[in-house]
């Protein structure tokens, strides 16, 4: 089953959004407006990128994204100059947005929102992206199972999903952003989410910097 944007915009606007609260000794009262950007090729493909090993957080793979910038309208135009800048990326079209998610390591908070771009040659900037990285929904959602992490929050057992796209590792807000984009657009290829069971990483090495998938 295959569907276009218009579709997507749809399940977008019909989603129920989470409202997360702050992380226990953090604030998240400070927003970052972040692209989660989708080509269809002909079913849509997500674009991430990884950090280069200069920055803080580097070699960890995120949607482009920031803080706002005082030209900025709102964190929708965050989002889309974030992505010009870090990317290329021109004529992005809105078609909804995902939770508010927030940040374990900052009183930061992603502000997602999912837009469907042209085909286009990109051009990532090398101070901000060490490589570019395309994920095919329907190839996460055809998984037998999606890695994960488990964690305790107020007293209750939880997992945090990990991906693997390129071999490198995808986890924390911006694979929860990801694994909701996931049950969005489930239902309209006709699929379920695949499971979340405990996966190959740990917290310690997801925190040391476990860049590439394990052997």
């Amino acid at each position: 089953m295959s569907f276009g944007p218009e579709a997507l915009r749809a399940a977008l606007a019909a989603h129920r959004l989470t409202d997360y609260p702050a992380l226990p000794g953090r604030t998240n009262h400070l927003r970052a407006g972040v692209l989660v950007p989708l080509v269809w090729r002909p079913e849509p493909v997500a674009i991430l990128t990884l950090r280069p090993a200069h920055l803080r957080h580097g070699g960890e793979v995120s949607f482009p994204g920031g803080k706002p910038e005082p030209q900025d309208l709102d964190l929708v135009d965050t989002a889309l100059r974030e992505a010009r800048e870090e990317l290329g990326l021109t004529g992005a079209a809105v078609l909804g947005r995902l939770s508010s998610i927030p940040l374990f390591t900052s009183d930061f908070r992603l502000e997602p929102w999912v837009a469907v771009a042209p085909e286009q040659a990109l051009a990532p900037s090398p101070d901000e992206v060490e490589e570019v990285l395309f994920v095919a929904l329907r190839d996460e959602l055809s998984r037998p199972a999606i890695d994960a992490v488990p964690y305790t929050l107020e007293g209750r057992e939880a997992l945090s999903p990990v991906f693997y796209p390129g071999g490198h590792v995808l986890y924390g807000a911006t694979a929860h952003a990801f694994l909701e984009l996931l049950a969005v657009a489930a239902p309209l290829f006709g699929l379920a989410v695949p499971p979340l069971v405990p996966g190959r990483l740990g917290w310690g090495d997801l925190l040391r910097g476990q860049a590439r998938l394990p052997e």
